[in-house]
């Protein structure tokens, strides 16, 4: 069956009705071309201009915009996190290394330096995240971090579709001044059981987990666990 759209008296097979508006005009040569087929070309003009855009914009890499390099994770992943039951489930558990790009696409890697540490895993969408951030900042600004202590942010579940898009202007904005690394394809997070955010995962010089906690932590409480962690590492 053929479906057809009438204009100005004409029946036009749909999907045709570029072709037609153009025979028609063809035809006509100098005479006064009718109104409405004018208006008709033009409206068809502009869907299929808006398409195209549509199309380019849907194409868009998801990385654009996002710092550049390869996230590697070595080693056995950890359980998924388990709530109240964590610390029966993780503690002594040796964690995977990884590695993974900064803010300026440098490659940094999670290593044995001799130091403990303290991994804050966040998405730039989540409302308590960024509460989190500029409290640990406060934090570190007043206090300072403790000796023997890396602190990483850890970026994760990167989504250019949501708000607070991209995540280390964010980080910028919020003046954090410890290393970040970017998860783009969640390699990190998944190896780190990691369930919610925002997302902490604590561990002694030998990489082995001291302690994972999920949600908002009051700042007074993050500052106890980094100052048990350095003591406990020594």
């Amino acid at each position: 069956l053929s479906i057809y759209n009438t204009i100005d008296g004409y029946r036009i097979p749909e999907g045709n009705r570029v072709l037609f508006l153009y025979s028609i005009m063809t035809m006509q040569g100098d005479k006064t071309l009718n109104k409405n087929f004018l208006i008709a070309a033009g409206v068809l003009l502009v869907i299929g201009f808006a398409v195209a855009v549509g199309v380019t914009l849907s194409t868009e890499p998801l990385t654009a915009g996002l710092p550049e390099g390869e996230t590697t994770v070595t080693g056995d992943p950890l359980p998924t996190y388990a709530g109240e039951n964590d610390d029966n489930v993780a503690i002594g558990l040796s964690a995977p290394t990884f590695s993974g790009p900064n803010e300026n696409s440098e490659i940094i890697a999670l290593e044995k330096n001799g130091n403990a540490k303290a991994i804050l895993f966040l998405a730039h969408w989540c409302n308590y995240c960024q509460a989190e951030v500029p409290s640990v900042q406060e934090w570190i600004d007043t206090i300072g971090v403790p000796e023997g202590i890396d602190i990483i942010a850890v970026a994760t579940s990167i989504d250019r579709s949501r708000g607070n898009y991209p995540p280390h202007d964010w980080l910028e904005r919020e003046g954090w001044s410890e290393t970040q690394i970017y998860d783009l394809d969640k390699k990190i997070g998944d190896a780190y059981g990691l369930t919610s955010f925002p997302y902490w995962v604590f561990l002694d010089n030998e990489l082995n987990v001291k302690a994972r906690r999920t949600g908002s932590l009051p700042q007074d409480a993050v500052g106890q666990l980094l100052v048990q962690l350095a003591l406990e590492s020594r």
